[in-house]
């Protein structure tokens, strides 16, 4: 086990680290030992620069034994963009929050949102499932797990991190699945009505504002949303605000029967956990190719195809002309204006379309936005994988990485659409991971063959008669001008008595 020696005003400490230890994580144990609250007020830097506390040790580029600087974190945290994502359905929703909510708050905001807009049907939180063995079918507790900043969240005291805590910062993907648990559904909801209101009261006394932009505490929300929010506090569900607020044990009686009763209202498992709205990225998945030879190979080439034209000949004399010109080298106001012309360009692009290569010969094909980050690919491809939390990196052939950060795939990774990632396993990734299909089989049972190219035919080949015209016209006029300035050179020469002795 490899440890990095973090520093804090001349102090030092050493941690103990694993290549899949956020750098989160690492800040947390150094303000422990440094006996500094809260942590989330800390930035590690290295060099001077700061460093992305979502990413592991393995997608930093740490060293064992490096050396980074604890800094107290002067710049106010800037609101932080969600992107919800159901990894069954597909759907999702967005959202802005404070970096000091956490993950159960924003869960619970976007359930009141939705529930405040006439979608009830929404259910996040409080998911129940029958028992599938025998018994009298009582309903089990379906706990959210949350995958976020390489890591997933599956508990309670998990999901009560905070943004800041995690490390996320600009955008950031949550991708959501239900796993489900032994806990009887009437004894998850009394815990649940605990915990939200113990996450309400932290919440309000370390930020009141990030309280009330959250949704815990805002008087100046719509009554709807009011309303719920008031649910929320009282019994969480079991009681509507104008009934008195019974024990527990009457609670459970009262409601056991009625969620039975109204289970048709629950979204079970296989229900979407969402409304109807606008889906991801588009996903396309191909199948291997089933034969051993490659499609360009199949056609046959005619020999002509490698004879040179007239047109070919002639751009290829123009480009050495061009090249053999001395150039004046762009100055510094030129460069920046050509780069904000690329710049702009870049903006221009609405979607990418990005493949990914699975190490199956399985190929998957991604239609995202033009602002989309190689965090947001990372994790609609997660989505996808049999084994979602198994360490992978996307690569550029041949041996680029695409580190699993916030930088833009079209402004700063270059990436064009049509662009061919490969996806490998990590070294610690297990065997099972490794020698199993990569994609789920819902996702592989969608798959359909590569669609086949079309066949050239003998005019790709040759060059056409338009071109030729094109290049005739030119040669002429470019002899005429020439022949025309000799024969005024020729005029002025014997004018002149030049060119005798």
């Amino acid at each position: 086990m490899s440890t990095v020696t973090v520093f804090f005003n001349k102090r030092q400490a050493t941690i103990k680290t694993n290549p899949g230890k956020s750098l989160s994580d690492i800040r947390t144990e150094a303000c422990a030992k440094f006996g500094l609250t809260p942590a989330s007020n800390f930035i590690l830097k290295r060099n001077g620069t700061k460093l992305d506390l979502s990413l592991p040790i393995r997608l930093t580029g740490l060293v064992p034994g490096a050396k980074i600087d604890l800094i107290q974190s002067t710049a106010q945290a800037k609101p932080i963009d969600i992107v919800l994502r159901a990894v069954e359905t597909g759907f999702q929703l967005t959202g802005s929050f404070p970096a000091t909510t956490t993950i159960w708050g924003i869960l619970r905001k976007f359930e009141q949102d939705e529930r405040a807009a006439g979608r009830n049907s929404v259910n996040i939180t409080e998911r129940c499932a029958p028992s599938q063995g025998s018994g009298s079918g009582r309903l089990l507790y379906q706990m959210p797990a949350v995958r976020v900043a390489n890591r997933e969240l599956a508990k309670f005291d998990e999901l009560r991190k905070t943004l800041q805590d995690l490390g996320c910062s600009g955008r950031e993907m949550l991708a959501l699945r239900f796993l489900p648990t032994e806990m009887p559904y009437e004894d998850a909801l009394m815990e649940i009505a605990e915990f939200s209101k113990e996450t309400a009261t932290e919440t309000a006394t370390e930020n009141p504002s990030a309280a009330g932009s959250t949704g815990i505490k805002d008087d100046v929300e719509k009554p709807a949303i009011s309303k719920v929010v008031a649910e929320d506090k009282t019994a969480n569900g079991f009681t509507t605000p104008s009934e008195p607020l019974k024990s527990p044990s009457q609670t459970s009686e009262e409601t056991a029967p009625t969620s039975v009763k109204d289970e048709s209202d629950i979204p079970m498992k296989n229900t979407p956990e969402f409304p109807e709205v606008p889906a991801g990225p588009k996903m396309t998945i191909y199948q291997p190719s089933s034969s051993v030879t490659p499609a360009a190979a199949s056609f046959e080439v005619p020999e002509s195809a490698y004879e040179v034209g007239i047109a070919q000949l002639q751009r290829l004399k123009e480009s050495y002309e061009i090249a053999g010109k001395p150039q004046r080298l762009l100055s510094d106001k030129e460069l920046a204006e050509k780069e904000e012309v690329k710049r702009q360009e870049i903006d221009k692009i609405n979607t990418i379309k990005i493949k990914v290569r699975y190490p199956d010969s399985y190929i998957s094909e991604y239609e995202m936005d033009g602002k989309s980050t190689a965090k947001e690919l990372y994790a609609q491809v997660r989505t996808a994988l049999r084994h979602p939390n198994e360490p992978f990196v996307l690569m550029i052939p041949p041996r680029e990485i695409i580190k699993d950060d916030g930088r833009r795939l079209t402004m700063d990774l270059k990436l064009r659409s049509g662009a061919s990632l490969h996806l490998k396993w990590d070294n610690t990734a297990s065997s099972e991971a490794k020698n199993d299909h990569a994609l789920k089989d819902e996702f592989l049972k969608a798959s359909k063959e590569l669609p086949k190219p079309v066949a050239p035919t003998s005019t790709d080949y040759t060059e056409s008669d338009k071109d030729n015209d094109k290049n005739d016209d030119k040669q002429k006029a470019e002899g005429s001008s020439k022949g025309g300035k000799a024969d005024i050179e020729k005029k002025l020469k014997g004018l002149l008595r030049l060119g005798k002795k």
